[in-house]
């Protein structure tokens, strides 16, 4: 008990009435200021979304579909994972943009090489060759991501896209064959065409699986003579 009669109040020292804090009431110190965040620079919805589309695909080609997570795009795109999600609000419409990336963008465009003189079978073999140095050796990567994808867009139903993919493909192999009009084909260009696709996508595969280039070189050359036997009437 104090001399005054009261109990101190605990945890204070007797005779005093307050606890020290280290500050002084009423002192006009500087007061610190909180922390801000760096500004970050405004990109447009339009850019952002091919960033995204874009580091989409490279994991794709890398590491393949199943591990193109939204967290692993993110971080291959240096964004945070809430930025992507604006964009992207699931990993199947992110999906759905790398097909049209893969299929769309990236159609082979056969190199114009040639002219009406030669053998169509000549003239065919050469132009193969030159797709698949520029396209298919250049890019193996590439192309089995666009594989993984084209099973993808079959697997969830993407029938109509897969189909304009097509068309265009045949469209323009269609185009590059008629701009050659002077060969005398049995039948129609659009059927070589597709010949001509269905040959590209199971000798890309067969590489894939076992690469081997002077067996391609050889297995090109005899794609072209067989379209040839087929399309071509005789001289």
């Amino acid at each position: 008990m104090s001399s005054t009669g009261l109990t101190p109040k605990r945890g204070l020292v007797p005779g005093s009435e307050s606890v020290h804090t280290g500050l002084t009431v009423g002192s006009s110190g500087p007061i610190a200021e909180p922390p801000q965040e760096p500004l970050v620079p405004y990109v447009s919805s339009a850019v952002r979304r091919r960033q995204i589309v874009l580091a989409a695909r490279r994991v794709v080609e890398r590491e393949g579909l199943s591990r193109a997570s939204l967290r692993a795009v993110a971080d291959e795109a240096g964004i945070a994972l809430s930025t992507l999600q604006h964009v992207f609000s699931t990993r199947e419409a992110l999906l759905g943009a790398v097909v049209e990336e893969l299929l769309f963008v990236q159609s082979h465009n056969p190199t114009p090489l040639g002219t009406p003189d030669q053998p169509f079978a000549e003239w065919l073999s050469e132009t193969l060759q030159a797709l698949w140095e520029y396209v298919i050796r250049a890019s193996p990567e590439s192309q089995l991501g666009r594989l993984e994808v084209t099973l993808y867009a079959v697997r969830t139903g993407l029938t109509r896209e897969l189909a304009r993919w097509q068309s265009d493909r045949i469209q323009l192999w269609a185009g590059k064959t008629a701009a050659l009009s002077s060969w005398n084909l049995r039948i129609p260009v659009d059927q070589v065409a597709r010949l001509v696709m269905a040959m590209l996508d199971g000798l890309l595969l067969q590489y894939l699986a076992d690469p081997d280039p002077g067996r391609a070189a050889d297995d090109l050359r005899h794609a072209a003579q067989a379209v040839a036997a087929v399309a071509a009437a005789p001289a």
